[in-house]
């Protein structure tokens, strides 16, 4: 796919543009804080409430006086890797780029909400799945969603040229035909 000289520039482009991205991303924080912990709260149930204060977000559960604190940038880094390996990537134009983007925050901002609800519940069934999701997911989720993105724009690039070609190869035909009709 890549030759070393091309993987090295990639390389280097991911770490500008997550750099670039890291340096906004406390502005920006805060009101992604925000709107998470609203989409959460009409999610959870009852006994569940969260706040956002910052780039923290406050999980209080049930007739808890003390919240469990959660730093949320650390969680919300996977989406910084993902915008900068899906504008880093070579060969989709910007509008597939764009639908994938916004496609990703929605996927990676589902993720985040089911793991602040999934937090909220505190049952001892769940922890298995939080620590998973925790420990791998926020990291590897945003690679796995690069990757189908590949995936996805490999097929329909490879899928293109053959209807096409089928499509001119039909026309040349027709265009065949006629002309043999006007013999």
């Amino acid at each position: 796919m890549f030759g070393q000289h091309k993987l090295a520039k990639f390389v280097v482009k991911v770490f500008i543009l997550i750099l670039i991205f890291a340096s906004f991303w406390p502005f920006v924080a805060p009101g992604y804080s925000t709107i998470l912990a609203a989409a959460t709260n009409l999610l959870a149930g009852p006994t569940m409430r969260i706040e956002a204060e910052g780039s923290l977000l406050l999980l209080y559960s049930g007739a808890q006086l003390q919240p469990l604190t959660l730093h949320s940038l650390p969680f919300q880094a996977g989406m910084l890797l993902l915008l900068a390996l899906l504008i880093a990537t070579p060969g989709p134009s910007i509008k597939q780029r764009l639908i994938f983007a916004v496609a990703a925050i929605v996927l990676t901002f589902a993720l985040h909400t089911g793991s602040l609800v999934i937090m909220s519940t505190r049952e001892p069934a769940m922890r298995p799945i939080l620590v998973l999701v925790a420990s791998v997911g926020f990291y590897l989720f945003p690679v796995v969603i690069w990757a189908a993105f590949i995936a996805i724009f490999r097929r329909k690039q490879t899928k293109a040229p053959a209807e096409g070609t089928k499509e001119k190869h039909e026309g040349s035909t027709l265009l065949l035909g006629a002309s043999e009709q006007n013999r």
